[in-house]
């Protein structure tokens, strides 16, 4: 199928604005075509996923370097996901040694540092029915289902040419027809663990729209159960029933269709994918905040580790905005004197490169960190929280 291009769409593609804008635009029409789109449409915002240097992405890294060249600016206010690492270690100046080289570049294209996977927070706030050009899963999911907005799951490349152009293919989860629910998800569950539902939905829902029961979840059990639905799975929106805006009630969530399938979620499901509490207490890291936090989950777990040591390594990962937040607050030095190291980079990339292979040394509540990161175990926050030392274990 051939797409439908405008004026304006046809002579950037021909070169009238560079040719890096050029190569960007065919990179958005041959996308739009492989999925059927008419036509590209304007965008409110980016997201870029693209944030750290690293080897094998080479295409990416050169396509920037002749936007700059050119003197190309971003058309929509763009932000980018988390740093990967702080530390000096020879494995990151390795990695990552091109990465300060990285960061001047996006900057000289007009891109917001917030270097944070859960942009939808703080720079990069969109409303119900906004079109966007975002990549980075959990802020996908987070943007289409809690918000109402409308993105598709794109990719590393797509979303910097989705930045520079203003623009993007209308197909998928830009279109009605395609955000109706098509699985419903019953939960009998006494003891709500958000992060470990998510993990389960994606494995049964795989890329469909699941439908859950109602729930009162917070914005934050949102967020992770979210980003845990789109990592084992690679589920782009959900409804919860009387919660998401598009799901009022059952019969507006599924378009007036019936379900494909009806699953129930018990606490025993949920249960079962915590580790052995045995094994669960050899881990050596217990590692918080993927998506990073945000302000309000670091003080609803401060109070545990007042006046406390911890007994294993403890990371919390945090978005920058909320880390500086959090600096001028008494729970910022009562958690530094408890021994939490808070830090603000992507825990994906910098755990990967700390931890052996095939050994399980990290423990986590996120049912992200748990899915991608090689060594990881999973448990729910009275787990961890008894593991890292600061809450009695249960019975």
């Amino acid at each position: 199928m051939n797409m439908t291009l405008t004026p304006d769409q046809q002579a950037m593609l021909d070169g009238a604005n560079g040719a890096a804008l050029a190569k960007c635009l065919q990179t958005l029409v041959q996308y739009g075509e492989a999925f059927g789109a008419k036509r590209l449409v304007p965008i409110k915002s980016a997201h870029l996923t693209g944030s750290f240097k690293i080897f094998f992405y080479t295409a990416y890294y050169e396509i920037i370097q002749q936007l700059v060249a050119d003197g190309v600016k971003v058309k929509v206010p763009t932000t980018l996901n988390p740093r990967p690492g702080y530390e000096y270690t020879p494995q990151n100046r390795l990695v990552f040694r091109g990465q300060q080289w990285h960061e001047s570049q996006l900057e000289a294209l007009g891109i917001i540092p917030n270097y944070s996977c859960v942009c939808y927070r703080h720079h990069n706030i969109p409303e119900q029915g906004d079109v966007l050009g975002w990549a980075e899963s959990s802020a996908i999911i987070y943007a289409n289902s809690v918000i109402g907005a409308r993105t598709n799951r794109n990719s590393i490349m797509v979303d910097i040419c989705q930045a520079v152009t203003g623009l993007t293919p209308e197909f998928g989860y830009l279109l009605d027809e395609n955000r109706r629910g098509q699985v419903r998800i019953k939960l009998d569950v006494d003891k709500m663990d958000a992060a470990a539902l998510g993990f389960l939905v994606g494995k049964i829902a795989v890329d469909r729209v699941p439908v859950l029961d109602h729930h009162p979840f917070t914005l934050d059990q949102l967020k992770n159960m979210g980003a845990a639905m789109a990592s084992s799975g690679g589920v782009t929106l959900f409804h919860v029933i009387g919660v998401t805006p598009e799901a009022p009630d059952e019969a507006t969530a599924f378009g007036g269709n019936e379900p494909e399938e009806t699953v129930t979620v018990t606490q025993a499901m949920l249960d079962e994918l915590r580790t052995e509490h045995a094994i669960a207490k050899d881990a050596k890291v217990v590692a918080f905040g993927c998506p990073q936090m945000t302000l309000e989950e670091v003080l609803e777990l401060a109070p545990h580790f007042a006046g406390r040591k911890v007994k294993k390594r403890t990371l919390f990962h945090l978005i920058p905005a909320a880390y500086e937040q959090l600096e001028g607050r008494p729970e910022y030095q009562q958690l530094k004197d408890a021994g939490v190291e808070l830090l603000q980079h992507c825990p994906l990339a910098g755990l990967s490169l700390r931890i052996g292979l095939g050994r399980k040394e990290v423990l986590t509540p996120s049912g992200k960190l748990y899915y991608y990161l090689e060594g990881t175990r999973y448990g729910n926050l009275e787990d961890v929280l008894a593991i890292c030392g600061v809450m009695e274990e249960a019975a």
